[in-house]
């Protein structure tokens, strides 16, 4: 097992663990009019490849769990795309994933990282992310009227 920087050949593999965890997590929760399945097209997760970092988890060969970092400002990093497949959950991956894009983002400077869309009802997103360290920050309003939010983690 370990977590390494994708480059464009993991991409289809990438795509396929997101729209896996996403159809999984949120597809029964997310209104019907507004879940789009999949949640990215190969198209749009080329573009996400050229704008953040990704990092892939790998066990035995097989791409299991991603995440993304992106700068978003002079001492500020975005964490996005944080999924792991349905069946390595509570594993210890997501933690892992995070662990190291903390590191890099230290490596770069970073003084805070931004975790983004953390929706009210994905308790087990609030959770992770709390339990990693980070607070609950801005508010904001989904499309379809819940609210969801930035968590936030000052790093030293």
């Amino acid at each position: 097992m370990s977590v390494r920087r994708a480059d464009l050949k993991d991409v289809e593999s990438v795509l396929s663990v997101i729209n896996a965890s996403v159809r999984d997590a949120y597809g029964s929760i997310i209104p019907p009019e507004q879940f789009k399945d999949p949640v990215l097209t190969l198209e749009q997760l080329v573009k996400e490849f050229r704008s953040m970092t990704f990092y892939t988890y790998k066990l035995e060969d097989k791409l299991i769990g991603v995440a993304a970092l992106r700068i978003a400002g002079h001492e500020t990093g975005m964490v996005r795309w944080v999924h792991v497949l349905p069946q390595y959950r509570q594993k210890g991956v997501g933690t892992s994933l995070m662990k190291h894009i903390e590191r890099e983002a230290k490596k770069m400077r970073l003084k805070k990282l931004e975790a983004v869309y953390v929706w009210e009802k994905a308790w087990w997103a609030r959770n992770f992310y709390t339990k990693l360290g980070y607070r609950k920050g801005s508010m904001f309003t989904l499309p379809w009227g819940d609210r969801a939010y930035i968590y936030e983690k000052t790093l030293s």
